[in-house]
């Protein structure tokens, strides 16, 4: 499904918002009959300035509302990661207190029109204006905070990847700083990932594609890049790591887990190792999603560091690839890989 927050757009200030209803009020114009005493004229201008303000923030503030998805109904993987983008509690009390404000406005135009059948002098209209407009902005205005923050915070809700659940997702695991962003800007049709030469580079969920050709259809692979995560208990571990904790709980077909067998990534091998297994453990579903494993940075990586790191892992020749994901050498076999893994009907 399309990301559920890819409506969530701007959202104005509150004096961004008041300037916009006022001045559409003040250039709307009430019809009256030319034969109408000026006192008529002034009533229905006066009403209709109030109607229009008013209506204009409401149908911008319901906008808003509708544009931010209920999270509870959404499925488990965008509802997880909402949760780690923003406080979800916050979020929905915010909302509360938009929606709260409709019915005030609703009975400032009431009040208005109610004063403004008694009204005895054109002069009176424009008074009667004035003060529901300074309602109106006193009432805005002390939702100021709650504009800022949804503005705030739409744009790491923007960024969450649309995920198709109808095709398998390659997620792609490791340490920081181990080349997994290299490796998936390789294989996918995502070319604009941010690679850097230092770690926690990649702080969201970055998603693109691979398309194979199979017998008697085609099917485009899902290819997830993920923040790096570090081997420590999981109360300590960030959002940005939970991100990554998260697609491969509830989206992983299949786990690329990228290695850097020298010091150049500034994490031990022992380290990785220990976070290899725990996801094999915790995330392979009782063996249903395969973990394969991709060492990177060859060119570095001297021969004791490659036979330490498959002698732990217990891994035989067919069961990791050597890469350089600086140069692209051997991308081409893990493309072959995910080719010959999914050339069958495996989803």
């Amino acid at each position: 499904m399309d990301n559920p927050f890819s409506d969530f757009f701007h959202v104005p200030g509150s004096q961004e918002l008041l300037d916009i209803a006022f001045k559409k009020a003040m250039k709307s114009s009430a019809q009256v009959s030319k034969n109408a005493s000026i006192l008529i004229k002034a009533k229905k201008k006066e009403h209709k300035r109030i109607k229009v303000a008013i209506d204009e923030i409401i149908n911008r503030v319901l906008t808003i509302i509708k544009r931010v998805p209920m999270i509870e109904e959404l499925p488990d993987f965008y509802k997880e990661l909402a949760a780690l983008i923003v406080d979800v509690d916050k979020l929905r009390l915010n909302l509360g207190k938009l929606n709260g404000i409709l019915p005030i406005l609703n009975q400032i135009e009431r009040d208005s029109l109610r004063r403004l059948r008694h009204i005895e002098t054109p002069k009176e209209a424009d008074q009667i204006r004035r003060a529901a407009f300074g309602r109106i902005s006193s009432i805005i205005n002390k939702q100021n905070q709650n504009l800022e923050y949804l503005n705030q915070i739409r744009g790491g809700l923007r960024k969450i990847p649309s995920l198709d659940y109808t095709s398998p997702c390659v997620v792609v695991a490791g340490y920081p700083n181990v080349g997994k962003s290299s490796i998936v800007k390789l294989i996918s049709t995502n070319k604009k990932l941010e690679v850097q030469e230092y770690p926690f580079t990649t702080k969201e969920l970055n998603l693109g594609h691979l398309v194979i050709q199979r017998r008697f259809d085609t099917i485009k692979i899902q290819i997830m890049d993920t923040p790096g995560i570090l081997d420590r208990p999981m109360p300590r571990r960030n959002n940005i790591e939970l991100k990554a904790i998260l697609a491969l709980k509830a989206i992983s077909d299949l786990i690329l887990f990228v290695f850097d067998p020298t010091p150049s990534c500034g994490y031990t091998i022992e380290s990785q190792i220990e976070l290899y297994q725990e996801v094999y453990q915790n995330f392979t579903k009782q063996g249903k999603t395969k973990i394969f494993v991709l060492i990177n940075k060859m060119d570095l990586a001297s021969a004791q560091e490659i036979d330490y790191l498959c002698g732990h892992l217990e891994l035989e020749n067919n069961d990791y690839i050597l890469t350089n994901a600086l140069t692209g050498e051997n991308i081409d076999k893990v493309i072959s890989y995910l080719y010959s893994y999914y050339y069958q009907d495996k989803i």
